[in-house]
């Protein structure tokens, strides 16, 4: 690995690149530039794009089959972009590219960088590849101190229940878990009440005379009656769960009684995989952001002639843009077209009320009106304040679906999918097109789940001290081979006992026993509503 700064042509074109960008006017944190060798890349994407990671016997095994199959052609370890965003922002270019794609996956990340900085997610933070590397020499050195057995035996477990982390849902740590520090922030936001408890009259002889606030006082003492019955339970555990929490492995960070050594491994585990939910939950608008800068920012590296390749590089281009279907979507292509044909619409005035209110389906098809607003403000705007969700719900329609080929199905691919000829509505030699009417509501359906069981903690004293999950019924069974073997490694974690409540079983694993009984589980909305009013949210017959 080598600074990019010990390549004078390469420098060259990070200058130009960064120099468009500031022209464009981007917000960008600082951005530092590597360059690697085949190996080095490959090594770098098994330790989750960082530079580092600790002692891994899986990592090994894989990093050994990765360079065999490099060393006989079998993979080209051509990457075009290896980015980790942050505060500073750390990015890999492959030595073994030339120097138009080199300024390519330069321009690209320009646009990762600045859509992490500004996303309503916030997914750009002070030092984060400087932590993972504190991280990696802390778990080193557990690694001596819990011998390699038990290491390793806590290293898989961690590694199991890393799916399930949800840092952005709203069920996350800070909207479930009530602490000293919580409450504290709770406590500074209610002076309203505060006031208005201090205006009601002391004596209840003046209050039934005058007859004021009397409901405002019930209200307020039967909020202080919670506030207390909080605090009796913070005073024993130091927290108190008040909602179902859907980032489990977050949880086990916060409150699993580890050793100092185990606390590290996950914090590790953690740091290095929480940024996947970010990743999912905007993929499509992030990479559709990466290219549309990287576009302009190319266009003007070719019109100054800083690099040569203007072909080559529309080959690559649209390759990387080719259009897939519905369910296979490609990031680059929707989200690249997206960006463009929003930004038409702010171009030609067709956000705007007087377009939504226009009857005249006529005057809709020319509608051209010019705006006192840039376009590219109001797309910012956009990348600071929605996900993928919003951003499909607002802008993609049945039409679009069909000029994006979202809708357009491989006959091979078909097949295998079982399709019957009344889902098609027209064909070709190589392709069916499917009805482009419900692929909005069905590609929006993905956000709801992220195709991942959804499993909340709900109970954290359940059956003695245990643990207990909840699967929320989407109609998606859970796989029963992986049940026992995950809630061993959340009893290794938790060092108690782990129950997991599913429609009609409950299961159990404690000192080393696992069980299933027959359980009818209540629904997620009244889990909600019990724990919300301080009950417990199931109790076994």
């Amino acid at each position: 690995m080598r600074n990019i700064k010990t390549d004078p042509e390469l420098k060259f074109l990070e200058s130009r690149v960064l120099h468009h960008a500031d022209i464009f006017k981007r917000t960008l944190p600082e951005m530092r530039f590597f360059i690697l060798d085949q190996q080095e890349f490959s090594s770098l994407l098994m330790k989750n794009v960082y530079p580092v990671s600790p002692v891994n016997i899986w990592e090994g095994k894989e990093m050994v089959n990765t360079r065999h199959r490099i060393e006989t052609g079998q993979e080209s370890s051509l990457y075009y972009e290896v980015v980790q965003t942050g505060r500073p922002s750390y990015a890999y270019l492959n030595e073994t590219n030339n120097a138009m794609t080199q300024a390519s996956v330069m321009a690209h990340v320009v646009g990762h960088c600045e859509f992490s900085e500004l996303n309503v997610m916030h997914d750009s933070n002070n030092d984060r590849t400087e932590w993972v590397i504190y991280l990696t020499g802390k778990v080193n050195m557990a690694r001596n101190q819990m011998g390699h057995m038990n290491y390793q035996t806590f290293w898989n477990a961690c590694e199991s229940v890393k799916s399930l982390i949800s840092p952005n849902s709203q069920f996350n740590l800070e909207n479930s878990i009530d602490t000293e520090t919580s409450m504290a922030k709770a406590e500074t936001k209610s002076e309203e009440d505060k006031s208005l408890l201090d205006s009601i009259p002391f004596s209840s002889t003046l209050e039934n005379i005058l007859h004021k606030n009397k409901k405002s006082k019930e209200m307020l003492l039967k909020r202080e009656q919670l506030r207390q019955a909080k605090s009796e339970t913070l005073s024993r555990r130091g927290y108190k769960l008040r909602a179902p929490c859907q980032d489990i492995l977050g949880f086990l960070r916060e409150y699993s009684p580890t050793s100092q050594a185990e606390k590290h491994i996950l914090e590790y585990m953690y740091a290095v995989n929480c940024t996947q939910d970010f990743v999912v939950r905007t993929q499509i608008m992030n990479e559709g952001w990466a290219m549309y800068w990287e576009k302009k920012i190319m266009t003007e590296l070719f019109k100054e002639k800083a690099c040569t390749g203007i072909v080559e590089y529309s080959k690559v281009a649209s390759g990387v843009m080719y259009p897939r279907p519905y369910f296979q979507r490609n990031p680059y292509h929707l989200g690249y077209y997206m960006w463009e044909h929003i930004e038409e619409l702010f171009k030609d005035g067709k956000v705007s009320l007087d377009y939504v209110e226009e009857i005249d389906q006529h005057k809709k098809n020319t509608w051209k009106k010019d705006s006192n607003i840039e376009p590219i403000d109001c797309m910012t705007h956009l990348v600071q304040s929605c996900t993928d969700y919003e951003f499909l719900r607002r802008f993609l329609t049945a039409e679009l679906v069909e000029k994006f080929h979202l809708n357009r199905i491989d006959k091979r691919m078909a097949q295998q999918l079982g399709l019957k000829a009344d889902d098609v509505v027209r064909e070709d030699r190589r392709y069916v097109w499917i009805d482009p009417e419900p692929i909005k509501g069905e590609m929006l359906n993905f956000f709801v789940h992220l195709h991942r069981p959804r499993i909340y903690i709900v109970d954290v004293d359940y059956m003695d001290g245990g643990l207990l999950l909840f699967h929320r019924d989407d109609g998606r069974p859970l796989r029963k081979d992986w049940i026992k073997p995950t809630l061993k490694n959340i009893n290794l974690i938790w060092k108690g006992s782990v129950c997991l409540l599913t429609k009609e079983t409950l299961y159990t694993y404690t000192a080393g026993s696992f069980n299933e009984l027959r359980a009818a589980a209540p629904t997620f909305d009244v889990v909600v509503e019990r724990m919300q009013n301080g009950e417990k949210p199931f109790r076994a017959k």
